[in-house]
């Protein structure tokens, strides 16, 4: 068995040069994914069902503006240690006057679901890129999770983003993090493209060796 190989190499799942890593003794330490999703009324639709179940629960959904970046940044300093990190996935809390600058120039969007007394319990933050609109992150905390919030304000976003003339959005995440895959496929979202991050080989003799997938 080679020795050879890189500490850890990220490479797409069809890439031939993941399969000779794989047949030369690499083992997949981590995996991610991308997905992409184009704006069509049923697409739509799902959103629109979305927000309304966030909002028939007792949320209210809405875009965010440059005075709601505090709440924001400090909701995602609360849930930082639950992100997934992998080599190719990793996530810092944005500063607040800074993400206040970014949504009031327009350089980035977001939304949220707040609770009756105010309080922003999930978010959504985005920004575009050179063909689509792309997830920047999206948070919800932790009291508040299973209840649809997440996939809620990716609907609002959506909705908002399409009727201003954009059609693709694209998001990704760690393999580890079903929920939020799960969260975006409800919307219409499609996995197009899987990640193996490859390291070394396990020694002879050790544990937790993980097979080829």
């Amino acid at each position: 068995m080679t020795t050879n190989l890189p500490a850890v190499r990220v490479l797409r799942s069809d890439d031939p040069e993941a399969a000779r890593l794989l047949d030369a003794g690499a083992r997949v330490v981590s995996e991610s994914w991308g997905a992409r999703l184009t704006v069509t009324p049923e697409v739509l639709a799902t959103c629109r069902a979305a927000v309304d179940a966030g909002q028939r629960a007792g949320w209210t959904v809405r875009a965010l503006a440059p005075d709601d970046a505090a709440a924001l940044a400090a909701l995602d300093a609360g849930a930082a240690a639950d992100y997934p990190v992998t080599v190719a996935t990793s996530h810092d809390v944005p500063d607040a006057a800074a993400l206040a600058a970014q949504l009031g120039a327009g350089e980035r969007w977001a939304f949220g679901a707040f609770a009756a007394g105010g309080r922003l319990d999930a978010a959504t933050v985005l920004y575009p890129a050179a063909d689509r609109v792309e997830i920047d992150f999206t948070v919800t905390r932790a009291a508040a999770r299973r209840r649809g919030l997440a996939t809620a304000v990716k609907g609002a976003a959506v909705m908002a983003l399409a009727d201003a003339g954009h059609a693709v959005f694209g998001t990704g995440g760690a393999g580890d993090n079903v929920a939020s895959r799960r969260a975006n496929e409800a919307l219409g979202y499609v996995v197009t493209e899987r990640w193996l991050h490859l390291g070394r080989p396990v020694p002879t003799g050790a544990v937790g060796t993980a097979p080829r997938p």
